[in-house]
């Protein structure tokens, strides 16, 4: 199983704040180039989204919830091909 970024939710954060990319990586605790990596399709071997991130994340926007910003990639898949869980 696999954690993801919903798609466009951290650069729609992102824009409320009215940051750039560095300046929010800095606002959320990590580097730019590792907000990048996470922002990859996970088809992209560079790709990478780790515990360390997603806890940064979380901490930086409490009133938000791991399922605001984040999804199960195994349970949509499972979802979406009508197999019951």
């Amino acid at each position: 199983m696999k954690v993801l970024l919903k798609p466009g939710v951290l650069d729609d954060l992102r824009h409320k704040l009215k940051f750039t990319d560095k300046r929010f990586a800095e606002f959320i605790g990590v580097s730019r180039s590792q907000l990048w990596r996470a922002k990859l399709p996970p088809s992209d071997k560079r790709f990478s989204l780790g515990e360390d991130f997603i806890a940064k994340v979380l901490s930086a926007f409490p009133d938000h919830t791991f399922e605001d910003i984040f999804f199960l990639d195994d349970l949509s898949h499972l979802c979406d091909s009508g197999v019951p869980a």
